[in-house]
C-alpha cells in the first residue's frame, strides 16, 4: 500500500486541481477553496484511522479531542466557574484521546469497514450533516464540500489498490482489493448496518434545488 506522505500529496494534488476548477468558474470564494482543499486533503489520510497508532490516526483523534474541548469551553462558558470549565474541556480532551481511542482502535482492523466506498459516501454525508447544522454552511457548499471529501477519501482507496499490483512481472498481491471494497461477506452485518446509515443520510439530509430527491 502507498505511505502516509503519498496519500497525503496525492490528496493535496487532486483537491488542488479540484479547487482551482471552483475558483475559476466562480463556484467558490478564495476562503472557501481553501477550506475545500484542506478538506478534501485530510480525506486523503482518513481511511487509515483503522490503523492503530498511525499517523492518520492520532492526527484525527487529536483533532477531535481539541473539537471536543473546544465545544465544552462555549457551552459552559457563562455558567460555571472558569476553573471547572477549564477542567472540563481537559478531561473531555484526555477522555476522547485516550478512552475513546483506545475503544476505537480494539473493534476496529486495518483495511476493513473504512477501506471501502460505503465508508467514503458515509464520510461524504456527515461533512453535509456537519455543515449545515453545525457550522451554517449553505447547503450547495455543503454538498460541494462532501465532494471533495469523497474525492481525497477515493484517491487513498485508489492508492492502495494500485500499490497492491506488481506492474513489474504484472502479478497481484496478495493485499488487491481488500481497499476498494463493496462487500465483505466476512463482515456482512456491519456493510449491511453501514449501507443502511448511508441510505437513511440519502434520504434525510437536504438537497439543493434541482436535485432529484430520494
Amino acid at each position: 500500500m502507498a505511505n502516509f506522505q503519498t496519500h497525503l500529496t496525492v490528496a493535496a494534488a487532486g483537491s488542488m486541481t479540484a479547487t482551482a476548477v471552483c475558483v475559476q468558474t466562480g463556484i467558490v470564494s478564495h476562503p472557501e477553496a481553501l477550506l475545500l482543499l484542506s478538506l478534501g486533503t485530510m480525506a486523503g489520510i482518513l481511511p487509515d484511522i483503522d490503523s492503530d497508532h498511525s499517523v492518520p490516526t492520532r492526527l484525527v483523534f487529536n483533532i477531535i479531542s481539541f473539537a471536543v474541548a473546544t465545544a465544552a469551553l462555549f457551552a459552559l462558558q457563562g455558567k460555571v466557574h472558569l476553573v471547572y470549565i477549564l477542567g472540563i474541556s481537559l478531561l473531555s480532551a484526555l477522555f476522547v484521546r485516550y478512552i475513546v481511542y483506545a475503544l476505537f482502535a480494539g473493534i476496529t482492523e486495518h483495511r476493513g469497514l473504512f477501506h471501502s466506498l460505503p465508508a467514503a459516501l458515509l464520510f461524504g454525508l456527515t461533512t453535509v450533516s456537519v455543515g449545515i447544522h453545525v457550522l451554517g454552511w449553505h447547503l450547495d457548499f455543503a454538498w460541494l464540500a462532501a465532494a471533495f471529501v469523497c474525492g481525497g477519501y477515493l484517491l487513498h482507496l485508489m492508492l492502495d489498490e494500485m500499490y497492491s499490483v506488481n506492474f513489474m512481472d504484472s502479478t497481484l498481491k496478495q493485499s488487491f482489493g481488500s481497499a476498494l471494497t463493496l462487500f465483505n461477506r466476512s463482515s456482512w452485518v456491519s456493510y449491511l448496518l453501514l449501507y443502511a446509515v448511508v441510505g437513511a443520510g440519502f434520504y434525510l439530509l437536504p438537497t439543493p434545488k434541482g436535485w432529484i430527491s430520494l
